[in-house]
């Protein structure tokens, strides 16, 4: 016997019609007020509703209700909440006071972001870690300052796993049933009142995708669905997990979102001006722009290309090639053949776009997307070098310092400070601390915070920390085969008066969460040290594949048993957006020790920074950026070493004396008022640098002003007069390319021959000579490529047509020497149309 599901939402008094409309928003759970309301209606519902306040009310019996709605004191509340909630729905924020003369959004004209998750709260479980968390923060802070971003991601029936760790140490994985009607997501309707619905075909099959919405303050989320009873069931499971094993089932996934994505935001009737791409996930959303273009709007494949990649940026967060999403190309092929044959281009013409170094076995989708975007960034200016390298051979012809992949550095959305500290800011530093960036001295107020509050609220952190460890270990399952780290003395576990230390990030072998049990004697001694005490926490997922990053926690657990050090050292299970919280208020020291060049950014150091906690990390991902000597520490002594194993030992050996000989000494040297002056200190240095630094805001504006702006003018300037400029530089494209290959650089001289010393600040003569054959010399330009400051630097500098003769243009350049030591030239040849180096940037032509 079969029965049709559905929800029934209970009915709430008229005069608590406002708290669900709160509750109907994610602002509810990132202000302070907002959240300290939902706890006054019943603290212990609330936290067993993962602070979800749509399932608090709908736990809540009818007398409660009753209650609340005849309470004039809890009505007050609501009324000042509400009061705040509207004053920032109303407010425009800074975007169109400092920038609508230059990128004027029109009604319904937006910023598309494209994210494989957001994470937005633990409620909301459509993420797994730091990529959706920071795609959560960029639609907070959009909504802060007015900005009009729109996130397109999926709706996931199971979301991420829940965590649990077995008897004998082991992860184990639940996947539990995502409760869409008891978090913000509405269905979104069209213009006949019907479930908005858009249609992505995958292989020889039409796919029904519903368009659901979550309200982020001012900012919206459209999330698509495939788990629909128009659905067979083979396509219904698309969206069902977050990161799939099953590898055509993701590639499935990305179809959707891509594709699905784009025909979403036609069938909303919103406006895209700009096409931001948060990984390759997003990538096939190109697929359905040029079908857009090429079908509907008649334009070429290179002039669809141009107006694509002046309009599209490209967020890498990925430090190693293989890490990047890949596919196999003849199962790329089965899905995308239909469409792109539909355009009248054949498969291979696109694949290529998604091949590496000319192997076009592998499809990479962070490959294609970078060559349909134009604006493309890693995640810190670490991340950006390396990123360069990492892609170098998509753009061969380039140097590595010339890739265009530019740093924009991650930040974090200012709700991640604590309620003790946000009050504290609010007093001193003035509540409108929250929409300042990285300019004026705004944070510098921090300083004059007395040294005893500051500490006063950090060990209130520290406090609500402990006291939540033992809530989350008295709570967990009591069957056997999850009791592992169930102790009968947990309420004596852990010290506020001592050193915490925490580790809490996805666990991966290239993050080294162990690195502090390499010499297990050593640390247990540093531990249990009874003038200068030290307990750790430890946190972490591993994706389930991963069997040995699974061993690491099970390290961890053994060794706290062998060494009896339970009491100091717990492993705290399901890792999620409310225990990082937890987490990043309460520690003393963050630690972070990944391999070299392996962490693209690193943002949960820059939240527990924001709260005073002090960071100890490898020089990795955003702290060579942050660290500043006065405001953490940095773990150096494995750079030295070329060998893996030599760094673990070095960098090992220097983090135990970190701890014994200057982190424990500052942290237990107090004044005669208990407070540990220096340590204070470096809290402040700490919370000044980053909050200044590193916050959203400070990255919303970096976008705007590198990327977004940019790309606004550009797109309207090759759009202006019917596409003039552009179907001009399709014409010269054409010329470009049949004689490109003919051109010769014939000739290069520096003149250094006839100097026997060069100086710093003299000048010389740089000539070459370039024959073009049946070419226009005026379509290309003639450019001299000077590296210096030991070739970090370069400029690239136009050379001056000076002479013809036989059929050859001479040229040159008068050169003001840059500095001193090892520097080095070339010259080449570009297209001198831009339009047409955004369509091929591959050509370019040095002189052997």
């Amino acid at each position: 016997m079969a029965f049709k599901s559905i929800f029934v939402y209970p009915k709430l008094p008229e005069n608590l019609q406002r708290l669900y409309e709160l509750a109907s928003n994610v602002w509810s759970t990132w202000n302070h007020e907002a959240i300290e309301l939902f706890y006054r209606i019943d603290s212990r519902i609330f936290r067993e509703a993962n602070h979800n306040p749509l399932k608090l009310l709908h736990s809540l019996s009818k007398e409660k209700l009753s209650d609340l709605s005849s309470d004039g004191g809890f009505l007050s509340e609501v009324e000042k909440v509400w009061g705040r909630f509207q004053n920032y729905l109303q407010y425009p924020g800074t975007f169109k006071d400092e920038y609508a003369s230059e990128c004027n959004f029109e009604e319904n004209e937006v910023i598309a972001y494209f994210s494989m998750e957001f994470g937005l709260h633990e409620s909301i479980q459509i993420y797994a870690g730091g990529l959706g968390i920071l795609a959560g923060d960029f639609l907070k802070g959009a909504s802060d300052l007015g900005m009009p971003v729109i996130g397109i991601g999926l709706l996931y029936k199971f979301g991420y796993f829940t965590q649990h760790i077995d008897i004998n140490g082991y992860q184990q994985e639940t996947f539990n049933r995502f409760e869409n009607h008891l978090v913000p997501v509405k269905e979104l309707q069209d213009s006949q009142g019907n479930w908005a619905h858009v249609k992505v075909r995958i292989a020889d099959e039409d796919v029904k995708v519903k368009l659901w919405k979550i309200d982020v303050g001012k900012s919206k989320l459209i999330l698509l669905d495939t788990d629909i009873e128009d659905n067979p069931s083979h396509l219904r499971d698309i969206t069902n997990e977050l990161y799939v094993g099953d590898r055509e089932k993701r590639l499935q996934q990305e179809l959707v979102l891509g594709i699905g994505g784009i025909k979403a935001l036609e069938v909303l009737g919103i406006k895209t001006k700009i096409y931001h791409f948060n990984e390759g996930h997003s990538a096939f959303a190109i697929i359905e722009r040029l079908r857009d273009l090429m079908t509907n709007q008649k334009f070429s494949f290179p002039e669809a290309k141009a107006i694509i990649r002046n309009s599209t940026v490209f967020t890498t967060h990925t430090p190693v090639i293989a890490g990047n999403e890949n596919f196999d190309t003849d199962l790329v092929k089965k899905y995308l053949q239909p469409e792109v044959k539909a355009m009248g281009l054949a498969f291979d013409e696109v694949a290529r776009l998604g091949c590496v170094s000319g192997n076009t076995d592998v499809f990479w989708l962070p490959v294609f997307a970078m060559q349909f975007s134009r604006y493309i960034n890693g995640v810190s200016k670490q991340h950006a070098q390396m990123s360069r390298k990492m892609w170098s051979g998509i753009f061969p012809e380039r140097p590595t310092m010339e890739i265009p992949i530019k740093a924009i550095t991650n930040g974090v959305h200012i709700s991640w400070i604590s309620q003790p500290f946000n009050e504290l800011f609010n007093r001193y530093l003035r509540p409108h601390y929250v929409h300042c960036d990285k300019k004026g001295d705004v944070w510098k107020t921090v300083y004059d915070i007395p040294d005893e509050e500051l500490w006063e609220e950090h060990r209130r952190n520290k406090r609500d920390l402990i006291n939540f460890i033992r809530r989350q270990f008295n709570h967990q399952p009591l069957a056997e085969e999850h009791s592992s780290l169930r102790k009968p003395d947990v309420n004596l576990s852990l010290n506020t008066d001592y050193l915490t230390i925490v580790f809490a990030r996805r666990f991966a072998a290239y993050k080294r969460p162990t690195l502090i049990l390499r010499d297990k004697q050593r640390f247990s001694k540093i531990l249990t040290n009874s003038a200068k005490p030290v307990q750790m926490i430890f946190a972490g997922k591993v994706h389930p594949a991963d069997t040995a990053s699974k061993g690491m926690i099970k390290e961890i657990i053994d060794f706290a048993k062998e060494f009896n050090v339970e009491d100091r050292v717990i492993f705290l299970e399901n890792y999620d957006m409310n225990i990082a919280r937890h987490l990043c208020w309460g520690a003393d020291i963050w630690l972070n020790n990944p391999d070299q060049e392996m962490e693209a950014s690193g943002t949960s150091g820059m939240k527990a920074a924001m709260n005073g906690v002090l960071h100890l990390s490898t020089l990795e991902g955003w702290w060579p950026e942050g660290y500043n000597g006065n405001n953490g520490w940095a773990i150096t002594a494995g750079t030295r070493y070329n060998r893996a194993d030599l760094q673990r030992e070095a960098d090992a050996n220097q983090l135990y004396d970190l701890l014994e000989h200057e982190i424990t000494e500052l942290y237990y040297r107090r004044n005669d008022t208990d407070v540990p002056e220096r340590w204070v200190t470096m809290m402040k240095n700490s919370i000044t640098s980053v909050c200044q630094n590193f916050n959203m805001n400070r990255m919303l504006h970096d976008y705007l002003e590198k990327f977004y702006i940019p790309a606004i003018k550009d797109s309207a300037r090759i759009s202006d007069g019917n596409h003039e400029l552009l179907k001009q530089a399709i014409q010269e494209e054409k010329e470009v390319l049949r004689h490109f290959n003919d051109i010769r650089i014939t000739s290069f001289s520096t003149g250094t021959e006839k100097k026997g010393r060069l100086a710093e600040g003299e000048s010389m003569e740089v000539q070459c000579s370039v024959r073009f054959g049946q070419a226009r010399p005026e379509l290309f330009n003639v450019e001299l490529f000077y590296m210096y400051d030991n070739n970090k630097t370069y400029k690239i500098l136009p050379m001056e047509s000076a002479s013809k003769q036989d059929g050859e243009v001479s040229y040159r350049h008068c050169l003001a020497i840059e500095g001193y030591g090892g520097q080095g030239l070339n010259v080449r040849i570009k297209p001198a149309n831009t339009i047409v180096q955004d369509i091929h940037p591959e050509l370019i032509k040095w002189k052997d």
